[in-house]
């Protein structure tokens, strides 16, 4: 027991561990900068990915927040230089032109001279001083993925920061910070670039997009602007392959009334967020179009608003990572958030129920025998269908989950320990015969048992031959797609126990076929059509198909089955209805000898 369940966790850690690896966090934005000859003052708002997508090979072994990597193409670099909070405290600001490599507060570097650098990453949410030798102004481009705003103030001490601001509209410097007791009316120096000297501001100057300045901060604060983000983990909305819905609580960290707006860059990543609807009355989820200010919040002085967004990998290419940004902003305010979700395959258990609600009437004796019509309550009977790697889909009428052991082997570098070989993982049997050579999957009174799961609506199945006992059968058709159907066609032999005419109860239907005065048998064929919508044919959409998880976790569509042999006059019974089956688990293969 110990050792399944230490196998399972090593199993949960690889299977996290490889889900994280390589992950993409949100679509890259390019940030520009113009670098003047002598000291500039840059805010870095991007985690830098590569300094340029044309060589972005030039570095293989290298870290995209590598100095020499984000620096790469710009040429004529002199030095850079981050403030190192860490080392102490600064009491005032300097000339730059005066800062040495052995300063205590500032880290370095220097691609002329690499012993004395000090400064090797270069991470977003920081300000930089770069010095640079050239004799002409330069464009300089940093590609990376956007970061949230978040400052890590140091009190009482000047900082070198820089902020997410409106580069079309940008507040004055009064008005920024006019809410935060620790920096209103504080000393606030930038660069000047005619001079290389800092100048202090006055409270009516205009701030700069991408300028990174001295800003004294009295006692604590954790200001980083008037509106800020607070997710649920990360600087990213990542839903990966699993989760389906994140909440972001955007507050209102100034002394006015704010309108926030939230907008999506890319219109094919399928975004919504849950709302009210006060002319329906209902609370649904609504996608987010492409485009600035799709969704607008008001939230009052020192409030804030918790945004519900969620995410339909309906249509989604399995294994595929797809990205865009979520644009903020206010009056002063503006930065993104990346947005990431991967498509999921459709392989796995999938365990759901048929709702009939029509049938036909053969015995009619006006209007059509073979048209469904309403019936006076519904009938409802278990799905289980397998699909495995490959799309293939199957009929099952019982599955048995159980538990493969993992194997192990002796550590290469301690012969007195055992690793893990193979990792235990859950195994699906369509097969009782099989279950001896595998483990419970759950406890029961304390014992390992297995998790059955069966159909009494398809008691015995037949294989192709309509002689041999199955228990799945190969379905025709495709799984889950739009409009895409399944179909199957089972036999029912006339001899067999679970056929509606083999009735032990009355000895007329035990008398040999065609026998004087016995009740004829009849073979019953089922012709089965799954079609996957959203909707029946009368066009409601059926129960969850507004989830979010609509097309990936759950899935339905019309039901529709033809029966024939019940009725002596040889006329079939047509039924009809919806249905849905929602994915268990996601093991892709079915264990069947």
């Amino acid at each position: 027991m110990k050792r399944r369940a230490l196998s399972a966790i090593l199993c949960s850690i690889t299977l996290l561990t490889l889900s994280l690896a390589g992950k993409v966090m949100a679509e890259p934005v390019i940030q520009t900068f113009t670098i003047n000859p002598g000291w500039n003052a840059v805010f870095l708002e991007v985690e830098p990915v590569w300094y340029d997508t044309a060589t972005e090979l030039a570095f293989p072994d290298s870290n995209p927040t590598d100095a020499e990597v984000v620096f790469a193409n710009l040429p004529d670099l002199t030095s850079a230089w981050m403030w190192n909070p860490r080392a102490g405290t600064v009491e005032f600001v300097q000339d730059p032109s005066t800062l040495l490599p052995e300063g205590p507060t500032m880290l370095v570097y220097d691609p002329a001279n690499p012993i004395i650098s000090n400064l090797y990453s270069i991470p977003g949410n920081h300000a930089y001083l770069i010095n640079y030798g050239g004799a002409v102004p330069v464009n300089w481009q940093v590609k990376g993925e956007p970061l949230p705003p978040q400052i890590d103030w140091k009190p009482n001490s000047f900082n070198f920061v820089g902020f997410h601001i409106d580069s079309v509209s940008p507040p004055l410097f009064e008005d920024f910070f006019s809410s935060s007791p620790a920096h209103a009316g504080q000393q606030i120096f930038v660069l000047d670039n005619a001079t290389g000297n800092w100048i202090q501001v006055t409270p009516t100057d205009a701030m700069r997009s991408g300028e990174g300045f001295w800003v004294y901060c009295k006692g604590s604060s954790e200001f980083a602007g008037p509106v800020t983000l607070q997710l649920n983990q990360g600087d990213a909305l990542s839903f990966g392959t699993v989760l389906e819905q994140q909440e972001v609580m955007v507050k209102n960290d100034s002394n006015t009334f704010r309108t926030v707006s939230l907008g999506l860059a890319d219109g094919t990543l399928p975004l919504y967020y849950w709302e009210y609807d006060v002319a329906q009355d209902i609370a649904q989820w609504t996608r987010i179009p492409q485009g600035p200010a799709a969704l607008t919040v008001d939230i009052a002085p020192g409030e804030s608003q918790t945004i519900k967004l969620g995410v339909k990998r309906l249509n989604l290419s399995p294994d595929v990572a797809y990205t865009s940004n979520l644009q903020i902003e206010d009056a002063d305010t503006s930065f993104k958030i990346g947005i990431s979700v991967t498509g999921v395959g459709k392989a796995g258990l999938w365990v759901g129920e048929a709702t009939i609600n029509k049938v036909s009437q053969p015995a009619a004796y006006m209007g059509s025998q073979t048209a469904v019509r309403p019936t006076g309550s519904e009938f409802k009977f278990r799905l289980i269908i397998h699909v495995d790697a490959g799309g293939q889909a199957r009929l099952l009428n019982q599955v048995i989950q159980m538990w493969q052991e993992g194997t192990w082997k002796s550590d290469p570098n301690d012969f007195s320990k055992l690793i893990v070989d193979q990792p235990g993982h859950f195994v699906l049997l369509a097969d009782d015969a099989l279950i001896g050579s595998y483990s419970g999957a759950s406890l029961r009174d304390g014992q390992p048992v297995g998790r059955r799961i069966s159909s009494a609506a398809f008691g015995n199945l037949y294989g192709e031959d309509n002689i041999t006992r199955v228990h799945s059968r190969v379905m025709t058709g495709s799984f889950a797609g739009d409009n895409s159907t399944l179909t199957l066609s089972l036999f029912l032999p006339k001899d067999d126990p679970t056929n509606p005419f083999v009735h032990k109860y009355n000895p007329n239907h035990l008398q040999p076929d065609g026998s004087e005065g016995a009740i004829k048998l009849f073979d019953i064929n089922r012709d089965i059509t799954m079609t996957f919508r959203d909707t029946d044919s009368e066009g409601n959409f059926i129960l969850g198909s507004t989830a979010l998880g609509w097309g990936s976790s759950v899935v339905g569509g019309i039901y529709r089955e033809t029966i024939s042999g019940l009725m002596r006059t040889g006329r079939d019974i047509n039924i009809e209805g919806v249905f849905t089956l929602h994915r268990v688990n996601d093991v892709d293969t079915l264990t069947t000898n």
